[in-house]
């Protein structure tokens, strides 16, 4: 372990820099303004999701991909409740 000679003291932040300030966008976002994703948008994201469920199922019922077949179903069936509201 190497032991520190220096005592450690904490820096003053150098003039010039802001530590907390809110940052505008300098582009309009082109969201809807309601703030949630399109129709068509969240029915792709089910059926990618729908889609890795099956076939992380199909991978788990093959006893030696379980392992690979697991977290893919878990990870199909959360994108898919992901776009529950």
């Amino acid at each position: 372990m190497v032991q520190t000679i220096r005592e450690l003291r904490p820096l003053p932040a150098p003039a010039g820099i802001e530590l907390e300030r809110p940052v505008r966008d300098l582009v309009p976002r082109s969201e809807p303004s309601s703030g949630q994703p399109s129709f068509l948008w969240r029915v792709v994201l089910v059926a990618m999701g729908f889609g890795m469920a099956v076939t992380g199922w199909m991978l788990i019922l093959t006893v030696f991909l379980s392992f690979i077949g697991l977290p893919l179903f878990m990870f199909g069936l959360a994108l898919m409740q992901s776009q529950e509201r």
